[in-house]
């Protein structure tokens, strides 16, 4: 049986990991080139004044310095992103269609070289690799898209380790987190009892999700954008993923 352990306490029985994405698993970095690169062509393609490109940056969730906002757009599910992008630009006298928006945003994503910006938080890789050398399965959940996700994991050489990646699409049949949707959903394609998986994530969101499904333990890592204190519904709570050790 494997066991993880944590500090003094150890959690056994465990069949499947569900880890989020940004701040968890991989650093904030690609967004900086991708959110600027998608206002500059929102002002070309639409004809804007140049001055509405930091209103832009700002609705992606960059700062006036391009730093990213906490708590900001970055944070929320991207099809919150292309809503209030639309909106925007409703305000601004053009009338763009949810699949415009959305196609743009793929087009930009995949314009830039994301290899280049994608960073990998110490100690994730192995950690993936323990939990797939031990039969664990593993499930990204992301308030990004899928799609997006995936590109994401491909370009730091992650994906492969993933039994599953559920992002926020127009047509997912989950609801985001806090909903336990997301981890209900993954363990019943993967025939895993929640009650024997565990959720790791940066934000309360995560614990959320963890608890409104029933997993066996909630883990909050300080890698990303929340203190201790944003963390309250997390069982533990963690400086970095190496103070988990599988045995």
């Amino acid at each position: 049986m494997v066991t993880f352990q944590i500090e003094n306490n150890k959690l056994k029985g465990i069949e499947l990991v569900c880890i989020d994405k940004d701040g968890t698993v991989l650093t904030y970095d690609m967004y900086f080139p991708v959110m600027k690169k998608r206002a500059e062509e929102l002002v070309k393609r639409y004809n804007l004044e140049k001055e509405t490109k930091k209103e832009i940056l700002e609705i992606m969730g960059l700062d006036s310095n391009e730093q990213i906002i906490m708590g900001g757009r970055i944070h929320m599910p991207r099809l919150e992103n292309i809503r209030a992008t639309i909106e925007f630009l409703r305000k601004n006298s053009v009338n763009a269609s949810f699949k415009e928006i959305s196609e743009l945003f793929n087009e930009i994503d995949e314009s830039v070289d994301l290899s280049k910006h994608t960073k990998v938080y110490p100690g994730i890789e192995l950690f993936l690799k323990t939990l797939k050398e031990k039969g664990i399965k593993i499930v990204m959940t992301t308030f990004d898209s899928t799609d997006a996700a995936k590109r994401h994991l491909k370009n730091s050489k992650l994906l492969d380790y993933f039994d599953l990646v559920l992002g926020i699409d127009e047509d997912s049949p989950y609801n985001p987190k806090p909903a336990p949707d997301m981890l209900q959903y993954s363990c019943k394609l993967l025939e895993v009892d929640p009650h024997k998986s565990i959720v790791i994530g940066d934000d309360n969101n995560d614990m959320l999700l963890a608890k409104n499904a029933g997993a066996l333990a909630a883990i909050g890592v300080l890698t990303g954008r929340s203190s201790k204190e944003d963390l309250k519904n997390a069982d533990f709570i963690i400086n970095s993923i190496d103070a988990i050790k599988i045995k």
